[in-house]
């Protein structure tokens, strides 16, 4: 149960509280990026303090980072194939595939 509220925490984080700027700008501005990134990660963060609340900073500070990581290169991948929409999903929804993979090993490692 913890692994499905967490992952609906990630689309609250990487969706929700996206804004236009954020989703334009990150590929090409570390700034948005950034910005991006620390929006997410207090949306983790809110939510593990509900979840894992004795572990809670190491937790968010690993998916955060590598949140950030993850955005970084994915991100400027697919605002090179914008105008190639099925590479751009591609793209995409393989960044979703390593958010959920980041989401569930930090997941097992913590409750474990």
């Amino acid at each position: 149960m913890t692994f499905s509220l967490f992952l609906f925490a990630h689309w609250v984080g990487d969706f929700v509280f996206q804004t236009n700027k954020m989703a334009l700008n990150k590929s090409r501005s570390l700034k948005w990026l950034v910005i991006h990134v620390l929006t997410y990660t207090f949306i983790i963060a809110l939510f593990s303090l509900f979840l894992l609340p004795v572990i809670a900073l190491q937790f968010v500070l690993i998916n955060g980072l590598f949140h950030f990581f993850t955005d970084f290169f994915t991100s400027k991948l697919a605002a090179k194939y914008q105008v190639n929409l099925r590479i751009f999903y591609l793209i995409i929804g393989f960044d979703q595939f390593i958010h959920v993979i980041t989401i569930y090993w930090t997941v097992k490692w913590f409750i474990v």
